[in-house]
């Protein structure tokens, strides 16, 4: 199962923000966003260099394969791939692949962040559509 944000239970405490090893999560006005590792994932799919990997079932992007060409990032429909400006690498979650549990479902107070196979809310997608603005920008 996947781990979904309930934009319901979301008080803003940017919590999950915080703690992620992976720097892969943020929150904008209540709205956890975050890779969903996806089934038939576009930014694996995309990959020229075979840099995004699909690993202990997340998709992983392995930083030293990457050549920065931010393909991944405008494939992502949910606005979870980034791209770090100073090394040119791509990053995002990635589940926390080596743990049992990701560190931000632990952190959460309110349990945001749940395992569930339900839809992402709309809310969710309105606030990506803004995010890759934002991103196209940069």
């Amino acid at each position: 199962m996947k781990l979904m944000p309930n934009v319901k239970n979301c008080v803003d405490c940017k919590r999950c923000e915080r703690v992620c090893p992976n720097n892969g999560m943020i929150v904008i006005d209540g709205v956890p966003l975050k890779c969903m590792h996806c089934e038939d994932a576009p930014c694996l799919n995309i990959c020229p260099e075979g840099a995004i990997k699909r690993i202990n079932d997340k998709v992983v992007v392995i930083s030293d394969e990457c050549i920065g060409c931010e393909l991944c990032v405008s494939a992502c429909p949910f606005g979870a791939m980034r791209m770090d400006l100073s090394s040119k690498v791509a990053y995002k979650c990635n589940g926390c692949y080596e743990l049992d549990e990701e560190v931000c479902k632990l952190a959460c107070p309110t349990n945001a962040l749940d395992y569930s196979e339900k839809e992402v809310e709309e809310k969710q997608k309105i606030y990506v559509s803004k995010l890759k603005k934002i991103y196209s920008y940069i």
